[in-house]
């Protein structure tokens, strides 16, 4: 897939923001008319914390450049096959792992929840190339097929520390069997 639609949505978010700069007395002309002639349309409001005017064209340049960059950057690459299959509820034949062309060490880590809560599995970092053909939860799940939610998290080292460079969940497919 192409990155094209984040390249526009971030183009369009920067040019947002150079239009909202440059014409801020036009909207608020036209807020007070809109108020005066009882329109009922969707109205954003303006934001009065934490915010800063933009002075220096370089800078503001600057960071729609560094947007810019981080939208051309590869998201999270991650190979796995969508199901994964137990006996036990605890012991699972699968297949996650970090692309060979990921660039970057990764981290898994697997919920029984879509609120992150029921913590099943937590890896130690997989270089590139490298993937689980087994796993074992820290807790059985039922017998049937049960949703997990699996956490690919892209870690980089700078200087001797460990950062979070990226992350996606996805939702996978354990099958458990049923015991007779």
């Amino acid at each position: 897939m192409k990155s094209r639609p984040a390249r526009w949505v971030t183009v369009a978010f920067a040019l947002t923001l150079v239009l909202l700069a440059g014409c801020q007395k036009q909207e608020a002309v036209q807020e007070v008319q809109k108020e005066e002639s009882g329109g009922s349309g969707f109205k954003v409001g303006y934001a009065t914390e934490g915010i800063t005017a933009t002075e220096d064209p370089e800078a503001f340049q600057k960071s729609v450049e560094e947007m810019y960059k981080k939208s051309q950057e590869r998201g999270v690459a991650v190979t796995y096959k969508n199901d994964a299959f137990s006996s036990d509820g605890i012991n699972f034949s699968c297949y996650i792992g970090n692309p060979q062309d990921s660039g970057y060490d990764m981290f898994i880590a697997i919920y029984g929840d879509d609120k992150f809560t029921d913590e099943l599995y937590l890896s130690q970092l997989l270089k590139p190339g490298q993937a689980f053909e087994k796993l074992t939860l820290n807790h059985a799940l039922d017998p049937g097929v049960n949703t997990v939610y699996v956490a690919f998290t892209q870690v980089e080292e700078t200087e001797g520390e460990q950062s979070i460079r990226g992350q996606t969940v996805i939702a996978m497919k354990f099958h458990v069997s049923a015991t007779e």
